[in-house]
């Protein structure tokens, strides 16, 4: 009974979760283009060369954070590997632990992803 519940909030938090970086992930592509078109416009206009140097200083920002994140996924991501070596996790334990070792090479996947994007889109 338990595994189901845990089953069904993992779930729960995980819907939410998508939810949430799609969210993100629609703001980041707003941000994009208005960086673009910003660039553009910086091109014929010297007013907006300021505009696009704040906007340059943020992505390098957002960039930054991006490889942080990163880090620390793969930081947690060798914690795992390195309880699993050791032998001392339980089954259940062990199924966790493959299970947050996914959801983490998943979530690296997308801040690379993300970050190539952003990394194209200055």
């Amino acid at each position: 009974m338990k595994i189901i519940e845990y089953s069904t909030k993992f779930e729960e938090g995980d819907e939410r979760l998508r939810h949430i970086e799609n969210i993100i992930e629609s703001k980041r592509n707003y941000l994009l283009e208005k960086q673009k078109k910003y660039v553009k416009m910086a091109e014929t206009n010297k007013f907006l060369h300021e505009i696009k140097s704040d906007y340059n200083r943020h992505y390098e920002y957002i960039v930054k954070q991006k490889q942080d994140q990163i880090k620390a996924l793969d930081i947690l991501n060798q914690y795992i590997d390195d309880l699993a070596e050791t032998g001392k996790l339980t089954k259940n334990n062990i199924n966790d632990a493959k299970y947050e070792r996914k959801r983490i090479l998943s979530e690296i996947d997308s801040i690379k992803t993300n970050l190539n994007k952003i990394i194209q889109g200055i």
